[in-house]
């Protein structure tokens, strides 16, 4: 068996830290997508809540129409902070594959895959770092949706607790 070299090693490192990355941001989409349905179940439970009071006739009283109405306001902005978090980003996914290709057929290089194997590394590298701020960003705006949606459920359980106290 052959020795790896210390290129081998960095090469493999990287390559398992970019796959990590984007494991990770799959993670996160699917995080987001919890959020989104938590989100809409609570709109649901809220027009459940103010329907079947219309249904049996009951009027809804200044304080239960305020909190209904905070409560489709934090909705709406938690769907903008998912939004935002969840489209598509601009990810790094260096090396190209066009560029990639130009070297490895590149009679100069051919000698030498040592050199080839250190240019994707470093490429791999410079993914990884560009992509730190759009992952660090779609997880603050996922983070934050999530505390939307909590304010959201508080809103909603204040309602459902204003609707019963004014029967």
């Amino acid at each position: 068996m052959e020795a790896r070299t210390s290129i081998d090693i960095l090469y493999d490192l990287v390559l398992d830290r970019l796959h990590t990355q984007i494991t990770r941001v799959d993670g996160i989409d699917t995080k987001i997508g919890i959020v989104f349905g938590l989100a809409n179940a609570v709109v649901g439970f809220l027009v459940v809540v103010l329907s079947s009071a219309v249904a049996n006739g009951q009027s809804a009283s200044g304080l239960v129409i305020a909190l209904a109405i905070l409560t489709a306001i934090t909705y709406i902005a938690t769907l903008v902070l998912l939004f935002f978090a969840y489209r598509w980003g601009k990810w790094s996914f260096n090396p190209e594959m066009k560029s990639l290709k130009s070297i490895c057929t590149d009679p100069q290089y051919r000698a030498y895959p040592n050199v080839v194997k250190e240019w994707v590394t470093d490429e791999c590298l410079r993914s990884l770092s560009l992509n730190r701020t759009p992952i660090a960003n779609k997880v603050r705006l996922a983070n934050w949706a999530l505390v939307v949606v909590s304010i959201q459920s508080l809103f909603l359980v204040g309602t459902f607790i204003a609707f019963l106290v004014q029967q």
